[in-house]
């Protein structure tokens, strides 16, 4: 997929004018490409279009101007695209907001390095933890991590076929896999492979 750059960025004005048609569709695209598993984690598969509403988002609310500035999160906020073999999920872990997350966190240790996705008869791939980027809590009951699924060029073909696909966790203190997820997330991240 190719890397977002400033020019495909709206200048804080025109941003501020499209804002809410814009958050409108990026949730619509959330929606569709997230994976819920279990009652504290969810998948969010990344692409352009999550991506740049981040972006948005972040350079609005930090009101960000100045070129260089934007280039240097630009950069890694880019990291979070997949690439040519590759999906990338940023994996939130959330508990009631009225729990206590280190708690949650603390139980379920290691639990980002449990999370797998299945596309038909194929192997499990779990998802490595990209060290480029350091997990980071979205608020007081949410934590995020950015996930890295490496697939062969046959888990490609057969997710592009339309083949199930399946995710789950495989930690001794959460151990969950999901129905067959939705044919629209199918459809959607497979679409990922044609515009790389």
């Amino acid at each position: 997929m190719t890397e977002l750059k400033i020019a495909d960025l709206l200048s804080a004005e025109e941003y501020d004018k499209k804002r809410d048609g814009l958050l409108s569709i990026a949730n619509s695209d959330k929606e569709t490409r997230t994976i819920e598993i279990g009652k504290n984690v969810s998948l969010l598969f990344e692409n352009k279009a999550t991506v740049q509403s981040k972006l948005q988002e972040v350079l609005r609310s930090a009101n960000v101007t100045v070129n260089e500035e934007v280039q240097e999160i630009l950069s890694a906020f880019n990291l979070l695209l997949p690439n040519i073999n590759n999906l990338k999920a940023t994996m939130i872990i959330h508990c009631a907001k009225e729990g206590n997350l280190s708690v949650v966190i603390e139980d379920k240790d290691g639990i980002e390095k449990k999370a797998w996705i299945q596309i038909g008869e194929n192997d499990r791939v779990f998802g490595n933890s990209n060290s480029n980027i350091e997990s980071s809590v979205i608020e007081d009951h949410q934590i995020a991590f950015v996930l890295e699924f490496n697939l062969s060029n046959l888990m490609i073909k057969d997710l592009q076929a339309g083949m199930t696909l399946y995710a789950g966790i495989d930690h001794p203190k959460y151990n969950i896999r999901t129905k067959e997820i939705l044919k629209k997330t199918t459809t959607s991240l497979a679409k990922d492979f044609s515009l790389i």
